[in-house]
């Protein structure tokens, strides 16, 4: 009994997965963000944060953080989270997928206040186009199985084809440590409220055995930052396990 409760933790743990990135603009760190991949039962639970630091947060703060739970047997949608904070805009949204519905609910507030500005909730019919954290995980996968195709995605009351093709395999150092990866590139022509805005074509290295990315080349309005994958904590084999159904 002593051993097992020696061993629970490690168990525990067994079933998490955190990546943390810095993000640069030229040399200069200018956010930071962490993302954990949980086991709940039969979900997967992402969670997120992305903040700016240093000379980032004295040209636009940027304070970004959510959650979803999808089931892990087949990566649909159960639920969605997100609350931003950037520059002076703030809001929260809430997705419910339920009775192949999308019930969502979106908060507005004054400034960066507490004081709500406006309040709305709406019923969309769900049919496949999932939230921005399933579309990742979904992206992770498809691109091994096929060099090129179109994720689909609900955000912002609107549905999105994003188009992703493999462009190549690379090997690539980044301070969390060497990695093979397979490049992809993405264009994310989704029409977002807030700052930071995708633009362009996005560029991530996605590390070929455990299905992370390692590097993101990502474009906004604001400009292009490159993240580097800078900590990994917890069971490196987490997605491959979820995503292929592997170990």
């Amino acid at each position: 009994m002593f051993l097992l409760l020696l061993l629970l933790p490690l168990s525990l743990l067994a079933r998490e997965l955190t990546l943390c990135y810095k993000a640069y603009y030229a040399f200069f760190p200018v956010a930071q963000t962490c993302i954990t991949y949980k086991l709940q039962g039969e979900d997967l639970v992402v969670s997120s944060y992305a903040k700016t630091i240093n000379v980032g947060g004295l040209v636009k703060r940027v304070y970004n953080h959510g959650y979803a739970v999808i089931s892990a047997k087949n990566l649909t949608p159960k639920e969605f989270f997100y609350h931003q904070e950037e520059g002076e805009f703030k809001r929260r949204q809430h997705y419910i997928f339920k009775n192949s519905k999308i019930y969502v609910k979106e908060i507005h507030y004054v400034e960066l206040t507490d004081k709500v500005e406006r309040e709305e909730e709406r019923v969309y019919p769900f049919d496949g186009y999932p939230d921005p954290y399933t579309v990742s995980l979904v992206l992770y996968k498809n691109s091994i199985q096929n060099g090129e195709g179109i994720i689909k995605m609900f955000y912002d009351d609107r549905k999105y084809h994003i188009p992703y093709k493999v462009v190549g395999e690379e090997e690539i150092k980044v301070p969390a440590g060497n990695y093979y990866a397979r490049v992809v590139d993405v264009i994310p022509n989704v029409e977002t409220k807030g700052l930071l805005r995708p633009k362009g074509r996005w560029k991530l290295w996605i590390e070929k055995d455990n299905l992370f990315p390692v590097r993101m080349q990502l474009f906004f309005v604001l400009g292009s930052v490159r993240a580097l994958l800078e900590e990994v904590k917890g069971d490196r084999d987490l997605l491959r396990k979820v995503l292929l159904g592997q170990g």
